[in-house]
């Protein structure tokens, strides 16, 4: 029994660190299910810790994807932004992946509302 508590502290432990040695998302804009009615000029992702975007895609209701530039090889940062171009009214999501300065690689969506 004491081994298998001192297994799962450990565990519990590790899991921690490790949740917080990479940067964590803390503000989007446009903000997760945001009802924009004047026109949404960037994307922008702020984390805790630097990240390094490397893949960014903004897509429309009907799978219709956004031009969207940014730099790949940009170094990491806390706050990533890159312009968006003239949004129709549609409802639309981000999807993102960045690596830590560690080599870990995070991902995540969120979605939006442009009037």
């Amino acid at each position: 029994m004491k081994t298998m508590k001192l297994a799962f502290s450990t565990l519990a432990l590790v899991a921690s660190v490790n949740v917080f040695a990479h940067g964590m998302m803390t503000m989007t804009y446009p903000k997760d299910g945001a009802m924009l009615m004047a026109q949404a000029e960037r994307v922008e992702l702020n984390f805790q810790n630097p990240m390094k975007v490397v893949s960014l895609k903004v897509v429309g209701s009907k799978g219709k994807p956004v031009s969207v530039r940014f730099d790949r090889d940009g170094a990491t940062t806390k706050n990533f932004q890159t312009m968006l171009p003239m949004l129709a009214p549609d409802s639309y999501t981000v999807h993102w992946k960045a690596m830590g300065e560690d080599g870990h690689m995070m991902k995540g969506s969120y979605g939006f509302m442009q009037h």
